[in-house]
């Protein structure tokens, strides 16, 4: 079997949100099922069974204020229920959808996710680092490294990626090496620190994805790197494929390689999921 368990109904910022809006509008809205059918269509001609809608949580109203970023509260907007019943509705017409979150680690709103996320009936929940403190990862109006060093950044990043791991609020660690997206891979002397975070993430026993959504960005590979996801496999950590799409062209995108480089790194199976609890099935050779 192959999913494709990361990706989003819209696009991040409102005026690329207005850009691409004629495309769903069309289809009756970026909740109507035949939207959300073109993402399944997608994945389907590639191959893939089964795909989860994780929006990310800072498009919901009901998070506005959780950060101080006036990027996360100007996309604080849409309502979550009405996501979490669209999703239903596809899944009751057999659609192979899954309703997920994408749920950023915010440090200091630990209860309050926790009460987010038992309140609405998620499949899958990844988990995020996409701050640290005050600071995007990220952003690429803003990159992180100039403003700050390269191991300031990796190694608060590192911090905050145990820190999630170890919470219990979350199903899948979403792209566990993000701070390399514009190119600022981990100094050398701090390669010992992913040590301490794949002991971290195997003994919380949370997975990690393989996701191609690297190719689209500067750095122009895996998240995972393929020897981090060797490293991963080495110690029993469970994994997913994503890839992060925003729209439907971006569904399953690269999947020949990552599907490559989860065999090379010994991955036999993949993760589902259902009502958050984990299911492992075959890996499906890439057709």
């Amino acid at each position: 079997m192959l999913i494709d368990y990361h990706m989003h109904l819209q696009p991040d910022g409102v005026g690329e949100r207005a850009a691409q809006a004629p495309g769903w509008d069309a289809d009756g809205g970026h909740l109507s099922q035949a939207w959300m059918r073109r993402y399944v269509d997608r994945a389907a001609a590639l191959g893939v069974d089964e795909i989860a809608f994780t929006e990310h949580d800072y498009r919901f109203s009901a998070l506005v204020g959780w950060h101080a970023s006036p990027f996360w509260n100007a996309e604080a907007t849409a309502d979550v229920d009405a996501y979490c019943e669209a999703v239903g509705d596809a899944q009751k017409a057999g659609l192979p959808v899954l309703l997920g979150i994408e749920a950023d680690w915010l440090p200091d709103r630990v209860d309050d996710m926790r009460a987010f996320l038992a309140a609405h009936p998620f499949d899958v929940v990844l988990g995020s680092v996409h701050w640290v403190g005050e600071m995007s990862v990220d952003d690429p109006g803003d990159p992180p490294v100039g403003a700050h060093t390269a191991e300031e950044v990796w190694d608060g990043y590192l911090d905050q990626l145990i820190a999630a791991a170890g919470s219990g609020l979350f199903d899948v660690l979403a792209h566990p090496d993000l701070p390399k997206v514009f190119g600022d891979r981990m100094p050398q002397s701090l390669e010992h620190r992913f040590d301490d975070v794949i002991a971290a993430i195997a003994r919380a026993g949370v997975a990690i994805e393989c996701s191609s959504a690297g190719f689209r960005k500067p750095v122009g590979e895996l998240y995972p790197s393929p020897a981090l996801l060797a490293r991963f496999r080495e110690a029993g950590v469970p994994v997913t494929l994503a890839s992060d799409a925003h729209r439907p062209a971006d569904v399953a995108a690269g999947f020949s390689t990552a599907v490559a480089a989860l065999r090379g790194a010994g991955y036999e199976h993949l993760t589902r999921f259902r009502g958050r609890e984990p299911q492992p099935t075959p890996i499906r050779s890439w057709a």
